[in-house]
């Protein structure tokens, strides 16, 4: 018998005595007793095969001696070169440099020209194209000064025309906004933008 089995058959009649007293007090609504302690007779001296002990020591089996360590395979042959295609020389790509500005001013943006749902400026339809252009606002039109009809400013990085003017004032939000936009800008940039020129 292991000595697993032996402590387990010592300690299994106070486990279902315990259990049995806990259940009974529970079953009958009692309130647990005070706690005593329990008297010396109750032990009893626990006596161990030790052939039984020395069998199962020695069914524990023993390591391995001299595990290698586990290497790479060696491979009979180097592997193949991989294929090294020619590639037709590269041509340089003109980039346009990014325009020099030296002013900016940030505010709101709203737009007025979208094919079938609001008007445009009579002499810019809103074609199938990106049409890039956009009303000044009196912000935006003391900003730039006198001149600024005509005037090409960056809209959040895009290139637009000023081709008109709006009154851009508060109305229900009671935020004037900077410009008016043409929908296939504002449809990039949103209602917050920057502006430089």
């Amino acid at each position: 018998m292991r000595a697993s089995q032996l402590r387990l058959r010592a300690v299994a009649p106070l486990v279902v005595a315990t259990t049995l007293a806990i259940a009974a007090s529970a079953a009958a609504g009692l309130e647990p007793s005070p706690i005593q302690p329990i008297p010396d007779s109750a032990f009893s001296p626990v006596i161990l095969d030790r052939g039984a002990l020395a069998g199962a020591v020695a069914a524990v089996p023993a390591s391995t001696p001299d595990l290698t360590p586990l290497t790479e395979p060696l491979l009979p042959t180097a592997p193949a070169e991989r294929p090294q295609p020619a590639l037709p020389n590269p041509k340089a790509i003109a980039v346009a440099a990014a325009p020099r500005t030296t002013h900016s001013i940030s505010g709101r943006a709203s737009y007025y020209c979208r094919a079938g749902q609001s008007i445009c400026t009579a002499s810019h339809p809103d074609s199938s194209g990106f049409d890039a252009y956009g009303a000044a606002g009196p912000g935006l039109r003391a900003a730039i000064g006198a001149d600024w009809r005509g005037h090409i400013v960056y809209v959040d990085g895009i290139r637009v025309k000023l081709i008109d003017w709006c009154k851009c004032t508060g109305g229900s939000t009671g935020v004037e906004k900077l410009i008016d936009l043409y929908y296939d800008v504002f449809a990039r940039t949103g209602s917050v933008v920057t502006i430089r020129w």
